[in-house]
């Protein structure tokens, strides 16, 4: 028998049009049967609210704003147009050659807050030289005397005379005060006061540059400290050891290297005792015992 199909052999089977899958309906729920209604779906208390705040929210159509025209007088407020007489006076641009510019600075930024002058005497331009306004420094060259108080020392502890102290650049950090601030250096007072700054980086400074005055103080660069004690004239090494006692120098080194471990600041406190060690080594405490 010859196994071979021939392809007349093959019937095609005739095809309907394809039924679609059926599902299963859901089933209808069935009544109760404990004798109690269904339970109804409510929503929470939060929702309920929340639709409440929606509801209040909708402007109404009177509520709604119209078109703006062009007579409508709130056309420029919407637009943030104000009128120009309206609009605060500009201040004009800061000048710090200006004589006042001390005041133009406190009117521009701070014109609701009180003015203190002194406390920005720092910042004002400094005076032509042995102009008038020159003339009144504290330390300007041309007097005849100088009080103690308003001698001048570097960061060494070397005294600056005044013509010296004018001819330093501002760049050295010796510029940093008020009184007299075309003249380098620091006085006593206020080395004094840097002394008990709430600052760290300035009682450092303070603490270093004090120390070395001490030693010097001690060594006799400014005299043997004649005086004082005899009630005479005292010289100016004597004179600036009055200073330094009218400042407390010496208490506010001591109460900062007498603080305990773990409180305070290192570095201050390393400076503060390097001051003492300083006088110490200088010899005006074994000299003047007592005063």
């Amino acid at each position: 028998m010859d196994p071979t199909l021939e392809v007349l052999d093959v019937k095609e089977r005739e095809v309907g049009e394809a039924t679609p899958p059926t599902f299963p309906s859901p089933s209808a729920p069935s009544p109760s049967t404990t004798g109690f209604p269904a339970p109804k779906k409510r929503a929470s208390a939060f929702k309920q609210q929340r639709q409440k705040q929606n509801q209040h929210a909708q402007p109404t159509a009177a509520q709604q704003p119209g078109p703006l025209s062009k007579g409508d007088t709130t056309l420029d407020e919407r637009r943030g147009i104000h009128d120009e007489n309206t609009a605060p006076p500009s201040v004009p641009d800061l000048d710090p050659s200006d004589p006042d510019f001390l005041e133009a600075i406190h009117k521009k930024f701070f014109p609701t807050l009180p003015a203190d002058p002194s406390k920005l005497a720092w910042m004002a331009p400094l005076p032509t030289p042995h102009s008038p306004a020159d003339r009144e420094s504290p330390y300007y060259p041309g007097q005849s005397s100088l009080p103690v108080s308003a001698l001048r020392f570097d960061f060494t502890g070397r005294l600056l005379p005044p013509r010296e102290s004018r001819a330093l650049p501002s760049n050295l950090g010796l510029h940093h005060h008020g009184e007299a601030p075309e003249a380098a250096g620091y006085t006593i007072p206020e080395l004094a006061r840097l002394a008990r700054s709430a600052v760290a980086a300035q009682r450092c400074l303070a603490y270093q540059t004090l120390g070395r005055i001490l030693y010097r103080l001690g060594r006799g660069d400014w005299g043997a400290g004649a005086g004082g004690r005899d009630g005479d004239e005292d010289d100016l090494a004597f004179a600036l050891w009055r200073c330094l006692k009218e400042g407390r120098v010496l208490e506010s080194l001591e109460e900062e290297a007498s603080l305990p471990e773990g409180r305070g600041h290192l570095s201050c406190k390393s400076y503060a005792v390097e001051a003492i060690w300083l006088f110490e080594k200088g010899g005006w405490k074994e000299k003047w015992r007592g005063l």
